[in-house]
């Protein structure tokens, strides 16, 4: 097998740079090179990119970048084929505890959360072949105006649950069935981003030491899982 595409594959199925290096038997500099390679490989199969879409669900996954100091913040946008269409890495200031602690040991951290909402939703629009019928959302304040500038007369709902619901779900969900999730494409493309890619994981060292490094990854997942669906 080709060493790009096996290179591929593995950084596709939880696997970080390092361990690819051990399991091809390369040194690390140089698996590590073949990573960054793959951006123009990337930057070219992102322009070919068309997809079809009746519906889109949009969600934030978090991550961090090194540091749970320094969160980040991922827009992910679903068709209702659960194909990922788009995922933008957006950097965000840390919440609760660690908001303090973050500005005084990293100073102030844009939210650039707002604007990579509006490139994701733009990204889609011009490779979609025809407009959506339905856009839906969580209770995310920021989606409503984001939506109505990029897909203007798209039908567009927003879901809210309370922390009393999600609750009840949690404690009861191996004795009954769980009700219907009607973001269910987006979170479900959450969980297995989370478990395909290595730094993503909720417990893992392997953490982004590069935002950048992390839009590249995520692009390759998504070229490969939209090439696969074809």
């Amino acid at each position: 097998m080709d060493v790009n595409i096996q290179f591929a594959k593995l950084l596709s199925e939880g696997n970080s740079i390092r361990g690819i290096s051990r399991i091809l038997g390369l040194t690390y500099k140089n698996t590590y090179n073949k990573f960054l390679w793959f951006q123009k490989l990337v930057d070219s199969e992102k322009e070919k990119l068309r997809f079809s879409a009746k519906s889109l669900q949009i969600d934030e996954l978090e991550t961090i970048h090194h540091t749970k100091c320094k969160p980040l913040s991922v827009v992910l946008i679903v068709n209702e084929k659960y194909q990922l269409l788009e995922a933008k890495v957006a950097e965000m200031p840390a919440k609760g505890r660690l908001a303090a602690f973050s500005r005084m040991k990293y100073g102030p951290r844009k939210d650039e959360r707002p604007q990579k909402i509006i490139e994701a939703l733009m990204n889609v629009k011009n490779q979609l072949r025809q407009r959506p019928f339905l856009i839906s959302a969580d209770a995310n304040p920021g989606y409503p105006k984001a939506v109505e500038k990029v897909f203007t007369g798209v039908a567009f709902v927003q879901y809210n649950q309370s922390k009393k619901e999600k609750k009840r779900e949690k404690l009861h969900e191996k004795l009954h069935k769980k009700r219907f999730d009607p973001l269910f494409a987006v979170n479900h493309k959450c969980a297995l981003l989370r478990r395909r890619i290595n730094r993503l994981a909720r417990k893992s060292w392997c953490t982004t030491k590069k935002p950048a490094n992390l839009q590249l990854h995520l692009d390759l997942f998504r070229i490969q899982q939209m090439k696969i669906n074809k």
